[in-house]
């Protein structure tokens, strides 16, 4: 059993009122698979709200859909990886680059709506990417 490690565009469009068929049907396939959701998506998901009180009711909406926010304690995974890609010349911005950081570290394949940054073959040969069409 592999955990699967969601992105932002993914857990966003998972939560949203309606959400994703296409994310919606992903996850039920996976439903056996442990959810993990690195702590860099929790803060993007979390910025947009201005009152603490929100902030702690959708924090614990986040532990009611996942088992497990990651830690963000991937600096030298990320290091290793920038490096990597470097030498491919690809790119990643940070946020993605800690995200796909976090799911290396966690063995767990990363899950993104994110095709443009993600779906690149020397991404591909540093962790398993899931891309789900939304």
């Amino acid at each position: 059993m592999t955990m699967l490690c969601l992105d932002n565009d993914v857990f966003r469009k998972y939560t949203t009122d309606p959400p994703d068929g296409n994310v919606v049907d992903y996850l039920a396939e996976h439903h056996d698979d442990p959810w993990g959701l690195p702590a860099v998506v929790l803060f993007e998901w979390l910025q947009v709200y201005e009152s603490h009180d929100t902030i702690r009711t959708k924090r614990s909406q986040v532990d009611s859909v996942v088992d497990e926010v990651l830690p963000l304690d991937v600096a030298v995974e990320a290091a290793n990886m920038r490096a990597r890609l470097a030498a491919t010349d690809t790119t990643l911005d940070l946020a993605d680059l800690l995200i796909a950081a976090t799911a290396r570290e966690a063995d767990a394949t990363l899950v993104t709506a994110n095709e443009n940054d993600f779906d690149k073959p020397p991404i591909h040969e540093l962790l398993d990417v899931d891309i789900v069409d939304t």
